[in-house]
């Protein structure tokens, strides 16, 4: 059987229109943050406060994740749209995305963006690895809405885009591309029996 692949699979894909969140963690004197979102809540039980984060495995902030079992979420309004080309572009290992920003560390020892609308303290309690992603599931340790704006959104922050900055964007997934697909595919090829279709 074949799959659709493609323009029309990009085509429905663009309906989903998620929210726009800045993850951010720390390790010892490093960190870091990014934009992610593939972020969900995990739990509908409120006593179980639980959010599962998607992040690339090669990506910097994935890797203080995985050195301190912490991360912290952050929703922003489109009006700070700025805050989030800041950590949407480039990777925090060849600079300090928060610098210049006001951020303390919270719980965790996640940083915590002073300038949000709303955000999270996750620590990390179950991983999953599929090759070309990282699912973490955080519990939630402190929450703090900060305002009651609507959040930004995926397709607001494309639509809004300069030149440059879909350019930076495009050139940011071809690479990631390059680099998670191979481990994607032997994440295929080698599931175990548990994941397999039929167990």
């Amino acid at each position: 059987m074949s799959f659709a692949h493609g323009p029309a699979v990009q085509d429905v894909l663009r309906l989903i229109d998620r929210e726009v969140w800045i993850v951010t963690a720390a390790a010892g004197d490093d960190q870091g943050g990014m934009v992610a979102t593939w972020v969900s809540q995990a739990s509908l039980d409120p006593g179980h406060g639980v959010m599962v984060l998607g992040a690339a495995p090669n990506h910097y902030t994935a890797e203080l994740i995985d050195r301190s079992n912490a991360f912290a979420l952050h929703l922003i309004t489109p009006e700070q749209i700025d805050l989030a080309w800041n950590f949407a572009i480039g990777s925090g290992r060849d600079r300090d995305k928060l610098a210049g920003l006001t951020a303390v560390p919270g719980l965790t020892g996640s940083p915590l963006l002073a300038e949000c609308l709303a955000r999270l303290e996750c620590r990390v309690f179950a991983r999953l690895a599929t090759g070309d992603r990282t699912y973490y599931w955080g519990q939630i340790g402190a929450a703090e809405r900060r305002g009651d704006a609507t959040p930004l959104r995926e397709q607001q922050l494309l639509s809004m885009a300069n030149d440059a900055q879909k350019t930076a964007l495009k050139a940011n997934m071809q690479h990631d591309i390059a680099v998670q697909t191979p481990d994607w595919e032997a994440w295929r090829r080698e599931l175990p029996p548990l994941l397999q279709p039929g167990q």
